[in-house]
């Protein structure tokens, strides 16, 4: 069996554990809010991961972009602030996530991802468990510098488990766990930053507790971007 299929139910435990800790400081719907987001995450992870094993990622990476486009454009024509400036900034990022589907490898994309929801994940957990100092308050008030820390510690550790998969020595899988985790937090930070200019708290209700496809994939979407930009610049980038 695929190794993932042993440190996803790993990370998914030690998820429950850290947000069971978390919740015990919580009320009753923050509590139901965090366990459904909980829940609604693992049904989307499987179906990312299932797609990119059964060789059919790159349509889901299509339903990402357009799912996210189309919150852009509900959101932007509706407040009409930044309109042009999203849309094009959007646009290319997508187009550079869209290649990264169609180009990366099976190994490749399981690799990035694996970091990426990792990060997402563990992020918001550690921040809830032991997130004091705000990181960007006016962009991202839950944001802290210790779930950031946390959420890149496990990424690292993440790509540190995954080298094999895209046989890469342990010590360029380090690089590329620092790596990924700084994509992922730009990824949100920009996510984040849009929403804050647009004077919204979520992009959509499309997803259950996930606040749209942008909340979503943002990390992801820009990640893979920047990935194939990386590979189109460096020989053996991954």
């Amino acid at each position: 069996m695929y190794s993932i299929f042993y440190y996803i139910p790993v990370y998914l435990v030690l998820a429950a554990l850290g947000m069971s800790m978390a919740n015990k400081k919580a009320g009753t719907v923050v509590r139901k809010q965090r366990w459904l987001k909980y829940f609604s995450y693992i049904v989307i992870t499987g179906i990312v991961i299932t797609s990119v094993f059964l060789h059919f990622f790159k349509w889901i990476s299509l339903l990402m972009v357009l799912g996210g486009l189309f919150e852009l454009l509900v959101i932007s024509f509706a407040n009409r602030r930044n309109l042009l400036f999203s849309l094009l900034l959007y646009g290319l990022i997508a187009c550079g996530f869209i290649c990264f589907s169609f180009d990366f490898r099976t190994e490749a994309v399981l690799f990035i991802y694996f970091q990426v929801f990792i990060f997402d994940a563990f992020g918001q957990i550690t921040g809830q468990l032991f997130g004091k100092r705000s990181l960007i308050p006016k962009i991202s008030p839950s944001k802290t510098i210790e779930g950031l820390i946390g959420g890149w510690l496990f990424c690292i550790a993440s790509a540190l488990l995954g080298a094999g998969w895209v046989h890469i020595p342990l010590a360029q899988a380090l690089l590329l766990g620092l790596f990924t985790g700084f994509t992922s937090f730009c990824g949100d930070v920009l996510a984040s930053w849009f929403k804050r200019q647009q004077q919204i708290k979520d992009y959509s209700n499309w997803l259950p507790g996930q606040g749209g496809f942008l909340d979503r994939f943002d990390s992801f979407i820009f990640t893979g971007c920047v990935y194939y930009l990386g590979g189109l610049l460096f020989e053996n980038f991954i």
